[in-house]
């Protein structure tokens, strides 16, 4: 996989990520307790793997 699409697809799941964590975050304000976990916690997920992706992507790019 090519660098940049290796950035393009880590800012694509951490942009999920950020979109879990607003839903997980709204269900809480709903008092959807289950529900705003399990949002939260998928979303968290999302957000750091996605990071890490972009990351190792753009290292790729400046080393290689």
């Amino acid at each position: 996989m090519s660098p940049e699409a290796m950035i393009g697809t880590g800012i694509a799941i951490w942009a999920f990520g950020i979109l879990f964590l607003l839903l997980g975050w709204a269900q809480h304000m709903r008092l959807v307790k289950d529900a705003s976990f399990t949002l939260l916690v998928i979303g968290g997920v999302l957000f750091i793997f996605g990071g890490l992706i972009a990351l190792a992507g753009a290292s790729k790019r400046k080393n290689g």
